[in-house]
């Protein structure tokens, strides 16, 4: 992939930032990560100057809100694309088993008959299992269980012909079952809810999450490159947020560390 659009970088209940969801756009095709809570994903789109044509295939890590019930709007607004001949390219949307009959389930119950036409035809849930590859866009894509202690989630690694390498680990930090997809990965997407030294503030590790500390220290045990940094707390100022998460992680990793604001655009080609 060429090209990262960071459509939002806040946790569940943040209120400045739209939920963490991305974009990874290439020559052929983009695969758009998660939706977010709600139709906010499509002002971020449209924001980002981002076709719904241009969304080849979705990938949903897992089933909380906050990263799934966009995807019902997706699958509303594509379905019309369809049904009105603006669109003629299949849509794919992969996750687990249980996620996908869950989606489906949401979107019979919640759509007209007539946009739900389209789903098992032009718009296709494509359920994934623990190593399963594919091919997305070009590139060879492994699903991988994150071992979540909370909802089933899955992560995923891309390699691309030429061998760059991404891994997403969902939002909660990667367990040492997963650790062997990160070795040497040019690109680390993980979640990083707070500063290590405000820990006692917000406890992240009672529900699921982790630091920025855990994080820089998780890609610099596996010699990754380039660490991004997401799904965070949303009390540190949008102006500071940047400027100490960054001198938090490099602290502990020698690596690139990105900690990008909404709709930000990463060039993963430039930082190989």
């Amino acid at each position: 992939m060429e090209r990262l659009t960071v459509l939002g970088t806040g946790a569940a209940n943040a209120l400045r930032y739209y939920n963490t969801c991305f974009m990874l756009q290439g020559p052929q095709g983009g695969l758009l990560v998660d939706g977010g809570g709600g139709n906010g994903i499509l002002v971020q789109l449209e924001k980002a100057g981002i076709s719904l044509l241009d969304l080849t295939d979705i990938f949903v890590t897992h089933q909380h809100i906050d990263h799934s019930l966009g995807v019902i709007w997706l699958v509303r607004m594509i379905s019309s694309l369809f049904l009105r001949e603006k669109r003629s390219d299949l849509l794919r949307i992969h996750c687990h088993t249980r996620l996908s009959e869950k989606l489906r389930a949401i979107c019979q119950f919640t759509l007209s008959e007539k946009q739900f036409s389209t789903v098992g035809g032009s718009i296709r849930f494509m359920p994934v299992g623990d190593g399963e590859q594919r091919s997305i866009a070009g590139h060879t894509v492994t699903f991988f269980n994150t071992h979540s202690r909370k909802a089933e989630q899955f992560g995923f690694h891309m390699e691309s012909p030429e061998g760059q390498r991404i891994v997403c680990t969902g939002d909660e930090p990667c367990q040492p079952a997963c650790g062997h997809y990160l070795e040497g990965a040019d690109w680390l997407l993980h979640e990083a809810f707070c500063l290590e030294a405000e820990a006692n503030v917000f406890r992240p590790r009672l529900i699921g999450h982790g630091t920025v500390r855990e994080a820089a220290l998780l890609a610099g045990r596996h010699r990754v490159r380039n660490l991004v940094l997401w799904h965070t707390e949303d009390r540190t100022p949008p102006s500071l947020r940047k400027e100490r998460y960054t001198e938090e992680a490099k602290q502990a990793y020698r690596g690139g560390v990105y900690v990008p604001d909404d709709l930000e655009v990463i060039d993963l080609a430039a930082r190989r």
